[in-house]
């Protein structure tokens, strides 16, 4: 009896230093601070996710796709607001591909060089008008 109990406990042990072990290698994956968000209005869609930073992000991808065939590009860009309060916009990155199509980026990184406090996601056709996303806050700050 006493040698069972002794190898359960073992066992237990076994079982109690794995699940720790995935645990804190999740909670690694979860403090990467994924975000993530799409705008979408007439004739065009974009969507973009990144992973925070204090002052930004990093790994960054993006996608814009013109749904309307109208001759006129699409693009997207982020918007940044500081903890200052202060909005600044990325470049623009267009597509002129035309109708149905998807220009995309990855790899997309931005730093402000203080402390970011959120990011909306902003898609326009040019001479027509933008849409934004919510603004996404920042987990980091």
């Amino acid at each position: 009896m006493k040698r069972r109990l002794t190898r359960n406990l073992r066992r237990a042990g076994v079982v109690t230093a794995a699940a720790a072990a995935a645990l804190m290698g999740s909670a690694g994956i979860a403090s990467a601070a994924p975000g993530g968000a799409y705008a979408s209005g007439t004739g065009v869609f974009g969507s973009a996710n990144w992973e925070w930073t204090t002052s930004g992000w990093k790994n960054g991808n993006a996608a814009v796709r013109d749904t309307a065939c109208d001759a006129k590009p699409v693009y997207i860009h982020f918007r940044v607001k500081t903890t200052r309060g202060s909005i600044y916009s990325t470049t623009p990155r267009w597509n002129q591909q035309g109708c149905g199509e998807t220009s995309s980026w990855a790899g997309l990184a931005y730093d402000a060089g203080y402390y970011v406090a959120a990011v909306q996601v902003e898609t326009c056709v040019k001479d027509k008008g933008c849409y934004q996303s919510d603004w996404q806050d920042n987990p980091l700050t």
